[in-house]
């Protein structure tokens, strides 16, 4: 059995190193499998999360991502904010250091998004 992982990983590597095609990929991870009787060849094609005949463009999903980001940071602001507000007394002063710590996470995770 490590034998056959062993072709397939084998198979991959050259798919991502662009020596092989997607379609030649699946055709010969097939011809593997059909050799073994119990395999089911379950096709791992890339898998799309838009509809077919609608493709994101990379500024749409961007775009989505930073927005997810900010409502979900501002989110935890408030919250953290009226906590802290409480616990010292000031809110004034618990705002600025949540919105300071949002800010810090905000552009940590805009590196990331970026890569």
């Amino acid at each position: 059995m490590s034998a056959i992982l062993q072709e397939i990983r084998r198979l991959e590597s050259a798919r991502d190193r662009g020596e092989l095609s997607e379609a030649a990929f699946d055709e010969a991870k097939e011809e593997i499998l059909n050799a073994v009787e119990e395999a089911t060849v379950i096709s791992q094609s890339r898998p799309s999360a838009e509809p077919q005949g609608q493709t994101a463009s990379p500024a749409d999903t961007a775009q989505n991502g930073w927005f997810g980001l900010l409502a979900v940071g501002a989110g935890v602001t408030l919250a953290l904010t009226s906590v802290v507000g409480q616990l010292i007394g000031d809110f004034t002063l618990a705002l600025t250091l949540m919105v300071s710590i949002l800010a810090a996470i905000v552009f940590a995770a805009a590196r990331k998004l970026e890569g």
